[in-house]
């Protein structure tokens, strides 16, 4: 992910975000040169994703979050990219870096099951 800008990464996370049932709407709350920070709130109640990204460091974080709880993430911070599993979210299982696009896929896959969360 690195070499893209807070405005191409936003873009990509707006058109994911266009394509997605599970997606309500899409707060960009910070946006510069080198940081963005978006909350995408899901149809889902008191359930959203938070994205993170800064261009001067090269991290990104992407986390699913319900009532307040992560429940499931990726993330380059500290020990290179690892997921935040859904069964155990407090864990760190290294990975190959992640794209939102992948990380909504498999958002939307986890929320698709019979009482997901």
């Amino acid at each position: 992910m690195a070499a893209v800008t807070t405005e191409q990464l936003l873009s990509e996370l707006q058109q994911a975000c266009y394509r997605s049932a599970l997606v309500d709407h899409v707060e960009t709350r910070v946006i510069d040169a080198d940081t963005l920070s978006v909350r995408i709130h899901l149809t889902r109640a008191e359930t959203f994703i938070s994205v993170f990204y800064n261009v001067a460091t090269d991290k990104t974080a992407f986390a699913l979050v319900e009532s307040g709880q992560r429940i499931y993430g990726a993330d380059n911070a500290k020990m290179g990219w690892h997921e935040h599993p859904f069964r155990n979210p407090a864990r760190h299982e290294p990975c190959s870096p992640i794209e939102f696009k992948e990380f909504l896929a498999r958002v939307e896959g986890y929320c698709q099951q019979p009482e997901p969360c």
